[in-house]
This record gives structure tokens, C-alpha cells and sequence, in this order.
């Protein structure tokens, strides 16, 4: 995502939803709202997403920017700090998918509403932001 991108959108939300994307923010952070995981098996990726960020926000376009702002703001909130050392967003991404074998070891442990296919492969689980660190992936940060 590309900061001039979000900030031309942000600048156009009311103050009711820039206050909102704080609040997402910071209870992701926290760890009192649960990122969803989408998983694609084939190669093993992982995509996290904000389930009901369109609906909370009523975004009608550009929800992927905004999501992914929250998203990399609640890493950088959770980790303390400013800055992680990468030029590019996506920190929460490349996290997870920086760590797959020790995150798919360990996703029973932390996996919240689990779904899985035909063939018992997980496709999509919830997890907390704090528990994502625990399983050490913050480590690719």
C-alpha cells in the first residue's frame, strides 16, 4: 500500500470513520478483536482480512487500502515502535507467511472458528494479533 494512496482516502472519511479505524486499530492491538485468516493451500498462504470492516466503516470502494492500513498501524501499535525497517506495507502478511511451518504447526493452539475443506485442510481461522507474535513470526519483522 502506498502511503499517498491511503492518505488521499483518509482525508475524505468523516471524523465518525477516522475515529473508527483508531478504535479497529487499537483493538486489534490490544488483542480484543480477532483478525480472520484466509488460507489458500496450493501453495500454503495466508491472507488476514478485517471480516466486518466494509460493513463497520461502510466503505463503498478502497476498503482493501484501508484494511490493510489498520492492519499494518495495529502491528506497529502492538510492537511499540515506529518503524519495523521495511519500506513496504504488508507487515502482518509477510509475517505469517515469512514463518509457514511453524505457524501451521501451532495453529490449533491459537486458531479461533477454524474452517476447513473437503480434504480436512484448514482454509480460514481467526486469530489474535498478540497470539500471532507468540507463535514467533513477528521474528520475520
Amino acid at each position: 500500500m502506498k502511503n499517498d494512496q491511503f492518505t488521499e482516502i483518509y482525508t475524505d472519511l468523516d471524523p465518525k470513520k477516522t475515529q473508527s479505524i483508531e478504535s479497529i486499530t487499537q483493538a486489534l492491538a490490544n488483542g480484543t478483536m480477532l483478525i480472520d485468516i484466509k488460507v489458500d493451500n496450493n501453495p500454503l498462504y495466508y491472507h488476514p482480512y478485517l471480516s466486518n470492516l466494509q460493513q463497520e466503516l461502510n466503505l463503498k470502494k478502497e476498503s482493501d487500502l484501508v484494511e490493510q492500513y489498520i492492519l499494518d498501524r495495529a502491528v506497529l501499535a502492538y510492537a511499540k515502535r515506529l518503524t519495523l525497517g521495511m519500506s513496504t506495507g504488508a507487515f502482518l502478511e509477510n509475517a505469517i507467511n515469512g514463518n509457514v511451518k511453524d505457524f501451521k504447526k501451532d495453529i490449533s493452539r491459537y486458531a479461533v472458528d477454524p474452517k476447513f475443506n473437503e480434504k480436512n485442510e484448514i482454509i480460514e481461522f481467526r486469530i489474535r494479533l498478540q497470539d500471532i507474535s507468540t507463535i514467533n513470526l513477528m521474528k520475520v519483522l
